[in-house]
């Protein structure tokens, strides 16, 4: 395949991986390393914005043979969002591409002295979301100057890289709040169960000391209440110890 159709191969692969995927960080090893392979880049990374402290961290990186070892080095280096030209794409939310970085103002070297990279070129884009940018995807020193169809394939990659982390965060945002209605349905079912059995123990006692026809038992109100109660706190427990969702699963299988 030409470079075109290389690249073009690779936004469709992280396209259709999105659909189904279940490990964030393996979609981005992947998608760096093809983007870092197809511009014959020295390393590409994605770098993630700690809105809190307003720092750069470094997601994931993959660096080419010659510098694997740097690649370890990127993950622990945090610094100012509003620094180099990741933090100008940042905030101004628009890509940028570097043929001469040592000369454009905006480049910070600090990353360069801690890993003993020489950086050259850079092409960078913003990870946009409907939050806003939630960080960069940075290539250094590809094979050839940067072109605007270079950047331009950046771009779209970023575009899914960012659909992926909100994509990673509903998820998680909603594995909290399951895991919070399932722990409320668990003391509820529980309660419910004590209050059934209360009740219906109760008019077991009531109808044995008014001597009244033991047939007579399951019509009286107490029981029949606490039955009610005793099916719906187990279908309470039962759903807050995901014995439904599970066998539901097992169902389909």
């Amino acid at each position: 395949m030409g470079r075109e159709d290389d690249r073009l191969h690779l936004l469709y692969e992280v396209t259709r991986r999105l659909a189904t995927f279940t490990d964030l960080d393996e979609l981005l090893r992947y998608a760096t390393g093809r983007a870092r392979e197809l511009l014959d880049a020295e390393g590409a990374a994605v770098m993630l914005l700690d809105p809190a402290r307003r720092e750069f961290n470094f997601g994931v990186a993959s660096q080419s043979e010659t510098h694997q070892a740097t690649s370890a080095r990127l993950l622990e280096i945090r610094f100012p969002a509003h620094l180099g030209v990741a933090g100008w794409v940042l905030a101004h939310d628009e890509a940028a591409a570097v043929p001469d970085a040592q000369q454009d103002p905006r480049f910070y070297n600090g990353v360069d002295q801690l890993t003993n990279i020489t950086t050259h070129a850079i092409l960078c884009a913003p990870l946009r979301a409907r939050s806003g940018n939630i960080g960069v995807i940075e290539v250094i020193n590809p094979a050839r100057p940067p072109a605007a169809d270079d950047l331009e394939f950046l771009e779209t990659l970023a575009s899914d890289i960012a659909v992926a982390h909100e994509k990673a965060a509903l998820h998680e945002r909603l594995r909290g709040e399951v895991i919070g209605l399932r722990q409320v349905c668990r003391v509820a079912g529980l309660g419910l169960l004590a209050l059934g059995a209360l009740l219906a123990l109760g008019a077991v006692y009531v109808q044995l000391g008014s001597a009244l026809p033991v047939r007579e038992l399951p019509t009286r109100s107490g029981v029949l209440d606490g039955l009610i109660c005793l099916l719906v706190g187990a279908l309470l427990s039962a759903v807050g110890r995901g014995w439904l969702s599970r066998g539901g699963a097992a169902a389909r299988s």
